[in-house]
């Protein structure tokens, strides 16, 4: 994640909100096999890692946060690093992830570009992250509010975003689904310790004890050889 020290301050409030979650769908579509190497990238606490460390052969999680890496539960590998450079060698792993972290990442492109890197023959890359209004004044508006909340917030993406870097690093589309999520505003700003008076802002700005945000899953596979 490139906001590391957000998520440093924030480390044990956000591995209690990522530990709460049902991972079961998410796991369904990344088909864990026994053999599978997993990283997880930008994958702070380790839920996910949790959820998949009893179906796979190993799971990595990387994130430039040191204070999240400190939840990663026993038997999975924890390495401080950034997304848009992966210390791992090309083909290394088996099935890549990367959840509700795409919008943190400095270079998005330069990133993904490097997870369909790390992806050997017939891998799979799982990812998952809010995104975008399709409507752009509502868009520029959540933006302000995303940043009220989180100064270190880079920007929500589309979902096209992601198809022209992976077709380019040679990844076909398997699947994707958007759907929409309600979250409550003050458990939302708890979560990424937001301050007075930003707080106050943004329940302004919202008017609402819950909103809805756009979420987006898709899988991408590389061609096995």
């Amino acid at each position: 994640m490139s906001g590391a020290n957000r998520f440093d301050r924030t480390a044990d409030l956000y591995a209690a909100h990522a530990a709460n979650r049902d991972w079961t769908a998410f796991v369904a579509w990344c088909e864990p096999r026994a053999g599978d190497r997993v990283l997880d990238v930008a994958g702070g606490p380790g839920a996910l890692a949790a959820a998949l460390v009893e179906r796979v052969a190993s799971v990595t999680v990387l994130d430039s946060a040191p204070a999240l890496l400190g939840h990663v539960p026993e038997g999975v590998e924890t390495v401080v690093g950034r997304a848009e450079q992966l210390p791992f060698a090309d083909g290394s792993f088996d099935l890549v992830t990367c959840v509700n972290s795409l919008h943190h990442i400095a270079r998005p492109a330069r990133a993904l570009d490097e997870m369909a890197r790390v992806l050997g023959p017939g891998g799979r890359l799982v990812l998952e992250d809010m995104v975008a209004d399709p409507d752009p004044r509502r868009a520029r508006r959540w933006e302000e509010i995303e940043r009220l909340r989180d100064p270190e917030h880079g920007r929500l993406m589309s979902p096209g975003d992601t198809r022209g870097p992976l077709q380019a690093a040679g990844m076909h589309l398997d699947s994707e689904e958007t759907w929409l999520r309600t979250s409550r505003v003050d458990r939302w700003l708890a979560v990424a310790g937001t301050t007075e008076p930003a707080a106050g802002r943004v329940r302004q700005m919202i008017g609402a004890p819950e909103f809805e945000v756009r979420v987006w899953r898709a899988r991408y596979r590389r061609p096995a050889d």
